[in-house]
């Protein structure tokens, strides 16, 4: 089974959720080196996740599930269930600078702030918004792993890894945040 790259930008050091958030997210993300797109479905219910993701890179087409609550996490793709280990989910975060900081920023139908952050290489820019109600760290850390850690209220709505030429190398970005109803049937693994 072949697991596009997207599962691993998305691998990080554990699943924390916005514990009284219920609710659908959607977001695309791409990946410059693996020629990726992948679009995601993010189920939350309190510390309960299931991401659905369809990714294309190159000519191959993925689609896989990533199930994570009190019993672990799991990757589930064509019907087979493959427990993700913990140490697969451990990752060091990057020593960022803040390099500027723009308020009243509109991205994806989101009022943001814009920071730019900096790891004396590379460069993060991150468009925070308090309008979800969801912050910076109520994103499980499987979204993390593209996102070095910073503290911020503002949930990023938007995100870009520059390489030292300044060309984006992946990117996310959040389309829609929605406070709904989610069936406990989405969190089963099947």
């Amino acid at each position: 089974m072949k697991i596009a790259h997207v599962f691993i930008a998305l691998l990080a050091a554990n699943w924390a959720v916005a514990q009284s958030f219920e609710g659908v997210i959607t977001m695309n993300t791409t990946n410059e080196a693996m020629k990726e797109n992948a679009s995601v479905t993010w189920y939350i219910k309190g510390e309960r996740s299931r991401m659905e993701v369809a990714s294309k890179a190159g000519e191959h087409n993925t689609q896989y599930v990533l199930v994570a609550d009190a019993k672990g996490t799991d990757l589930i793709a064509d019907d087979h269930i493959t427990p993700v280990p913990p140490t697969a989910l451990k990752t060091e975060m990057a020593n960022l600078q803040l390099v500027s900081k723009r308020e009243g920023v509109m991205v994806n139908g989101f009022t943001c702030v814009q920071e730019v952050y900096t790891d004396g290489v590379n460069q993060v820019t991150y468009w925070l918004s308090t309008e979800s109600g969801l912050s910076f760290n109520d994103l499980p850390a499987v979204f993390r792993k593209n996102m070095p850690r910073i503290e911020s209220a503002g949930f990023p709505v938007k995100m870009e890894k520059r390489d030292a030429a300044g060309k984006v190398v992946v990117s996310q970005d959040v389309l829609s945040v929605a406070a709904a109803k989610v069936d406990d049937s989405k969190f089963e693994r099947r």
